[in-house]
């Protein structure tokens, strides 16, 4: 077995003048940038079981970050899992990587991995009870043009078969998952990840949540203090005008009376027109 820790310290940390190409706002990449590091710094000291946990959720959210499955694949390597670390180097190689230096990291890699493959290390047998096996997903077929149009590599199921690395102490696993967002059900390989929040997920939602509260603020005083109020106004200078008409008539009809006369004539040089 290739030493592939040697590799995964030929890696650098990334930094956030690094994912200029991704769409992302500045508190999802000072959070991005921040997860891989660290999942990095465990891959090169022997965690690779957690920097998989806290890869899991950036593979599955930034799909063309191709620096995500080259370190989750080094991961796999580190483990003896070559099937599957050779598909997720691919996957990173298809994709986009940061430098030169990640490129060809990658690239070795992959020699590596197919020498590994050829000649596996022996296993020693230990007879050992197992309940169950799980079948690791897309291995039943070597047609080539089965792998067009590959899964990112946390979706396909991982082996259970022995692996020659050193797990996390159970007091780091503890402090990483209450540190990562990637919660506890993520310790399960088959993922399913749900939405990912960040703080500036959770920002936008209020903004919008506000925003509806206010539009719905406005428009109900609207109706309240300017709607119903013209409406009314509307109403009584309607029944003010049919009650003047209704006057005017009677007076119309009483104007041979020299008084009558008067008060129609009154009214025409106060408001105008030729009488009623």
């Amino acid at each position: 077995m290739h030493d592939y820790k040697q590799l995964a310290l030929m890696l650098r940390p990334m930094e956030e003048k690094d994912m200029i190409l991704y769409d992302m706002s500045a508190e999802d990449k000072a959070y991005a940038v921040k997860q891989f590091n660290r999942a990095l710094m465990n891959l090169q000291h022997d965690g690779t079981d957690v920097a998989q946990i806290m890869l899991k959720p950036l593979i599955t959210k930034y799909p063309t970050w191709g620096d995500t499955a080259l370190v989750y694949g080094l991961c796999l390597a580190r483990e003896g899992q070559y099937k599957r670390a050779a598909d997720a180097i691919e996957y990173a190689v298809n994709n986009s990587l940061a430098s030169e230096q990640h490129l060809t990291v990658a690239q070795e890699a992959m020699r590596m991995i197919k020498a590994d493959e050829a000649q596996p290390d022996p296993v020693p047998e230990v007879k050992k009870h197992r309940s169950g096996s799980s079948a690791m997903i897309g291995d039943g077929s070597s047609d080539p043009s089965a792998r067009v149009g590959m899964q990112a590599p946390i979706l396909m199921r991982a082996s259970t078969g022995r692996n020659d690395f050193k797990m996390a102490s159970e007091k780091e696993r503890r402090d990483v998952m209450m540190r990562s967002s990637s919660g506890a059900d993520e310790l399960n390989d088959d993922v399913n990840v749900a939405d990912l929040r960040t703080p500036a997920d959770n920002m936008r939602l209020a903004v919008k949540i506000i925003a509806a509260v206010i539009i719905t603020a406005a428009v109900v005083l609207l109706t309240v203090f300017v709607i119903i109020p013209t409406a009314a106004k509307v109403k009584n200078s309607s029944d003010t005008s049919a009650r003047l008409d209704f006057l005017i008539a009677k007076l119309e009809e009483k104007k041979a009376d020299p008084e009558v006369a008067a008060i129609i004539d009154e009214y025409a040089q106060n408001y105008g027109g030729n009488g009623v």
